[in-house]
């Protein structure tokens, strides 16, 4: 978190406010404020040159507390950053990716482990900002029965209608070459071996082949993060350029708007 607290330019507001001493918390708050607003926009530029398409939901990701004469310090950080899974803070601090809403569905249905993170594999649908696609998700979820620990009953049925959809785009776990999901007993009774890397794999017909089988998403160990996004340094290089010009304007704006002293004409 950036806070920008300047008390050590108490006295030269002071100074320069002369007998209107009574606005000097009003100039300050309002110059810290300021400041931390443009923290904010040259943020929102960083982020945009260090990330690949960041959203507007990223771009909007970061709040400002503005100063009041009461509490002469301005904050600027990231919202919801008391979740420890916050996925912006390992950009600024490093350390492992926290697991994204869909991978903890998948890791309490026992088919990720929680060590494990999630990536798109060829079979994946991406955005526009090259993100999986919300409906395809949706989809994967269902069909791998892990709503039930949402509290949704949106999982795959056995109806007319879910068996339809499976036909056209039928998603599954491999559990890893060399495995079978249901333990070696099965392997006994004739149960192949998985061939697959471990993942969520799509099956769809093929006109050649019949059907065509493309991995969605692979398993693999915690992806770790270098620190790459760098907001502390970028925020102070924004406080040491435009701090100084906006107490000098806050000043000259405290000296217009200040009401005349008692007994002044």
């Amino acid at each position: 978190m950036l806070t920008i607290d300047v008390r050590d330019n108490f006295p030269d507001v002071k100074r320069e406010l002369g007998e209107q001493q009574a606005q000097m918390p009003y100039a300050l708050a309002l110059a810290l404020t300021r400041t931390a607003k443009d923290v904010k926009t040259d943020q929102q530029a960083e982020m945009a040159a260090v990330f690949d398409r960041p959203t507007r939901f990223t771009l909007n990701s970061l709040y400002v507390k503005p100063a009041t004469k009461q509490d002469l310090i301005a904050r600027v950080w990231v919202k919801d950053s008391e979740r420890p899974t916050h996925y912006l803070l390992p950009q600024i601090a490093g350390g492992n990716r926290p697991l994204k809403r869909f991978e903890e569905m998948l890791v309490r249905r026992g088919w990720m482990l929680p060590s494990e993170r999630a990536v798109p594999g060829e079979g994946a649908k991406l955005d526009s900002y090259g993100n999986m696609s919300r409906g395809q998700i949706v989809k994967i979820l269902s069909q791998l029965q892990t709503f039930y620990l949402a509290g949704s009953d949106a999982n795959a049925t056995g109806s007319k209608r879910s068996t339809s959809k499976r036909r056209r785009e039928a998603y599954f776990v491999s559990t890893g070459v060399g495995t079978h999901p249901f333990g070696k007993r099965s392997w006994k009774r004739g149960r192949k071996q998985q061939t697959l890397p471990r993942g969520v794999w799509v099956r769809r017909p093929d006109g050649v082949l019949g059907s065509k089988v493309s991995p969605v998403l692979i398993f693999v160990k915690g992806a770790k993060y270098r620190p790459r996004y760098r907001f502390d340094e970028v925020a102070q290089a924004t406080v040491t350029r435009v701090y100084a010009g906006h107490a000098r304007d806050a000043v000259a704006q405290a000296l217009r708007t200040a009401r005349p002293a008692k007994g002044a004409r």
